[in-house]
């Protein structure tokens, strides 16, 4: 005669097949008892009462449930310092034109006279000048 054994999960009878290892009636049984064990996020995996009843796993949170307040508070945090050494670690000349940057330009383009740079100031210490108008070069 084979002794039958009582299910540790869902509490049904079974005849075990390891002498005396064996204390859930299925690999289901023994794997949602340790999830059940486990605790994950908080939630445990519910109880069967019977072997042919299929256990309700609860659905996964949905976006609102995972987000929170300091979640958001650290996102931003690290986003302020990322842009931040972002602005340090970048040179002058490689960062993007602004509008006011384009307007200088503008009025750069638009002035008369341009320094020339390459010619040195006469004898009364005034630097040259290319004038656009008329194409000469003045000192002033």
């Amino acid at each position: 005669m084979k002794k039958t054994e009582i299910c540790m999960y869902c509490g049904g009878d079974y005849v075990p097949k390891r002498r005396g290892a064996q204390k859930f009636c299925s690999n289901s049984c023994r794997s949602l008892n340790w999830k059940n064990n486990q605790q994950i996020k908080g939630s445990k995996v519910p109880d069967v009462v019977s072997i042919d009843e299929k256990p309700m796993i609860p659905e996964k949170p949905s976006l609102q449930e995972k987000m929170s307040l300091a979640g958001i508070g650290n996102a931003a945090a690290g986003i302020a310092v990322v842009e931040i050494v972002k602005n340090i670690a970048t040179p002058n000349a490689s960062k993007p034109a602004t509008k006011k940057d384009i307007e200088d330009l503008k009025m750069f383009i638009k002035s008369r006279y341009f320094l020339v740079r390459n010619i040195g100031r006469d004898i009364h210490g005034k630097p040259a000048y290319y004038d656009i108008i008329t194409g000469n070069i003045i000192h002033m």
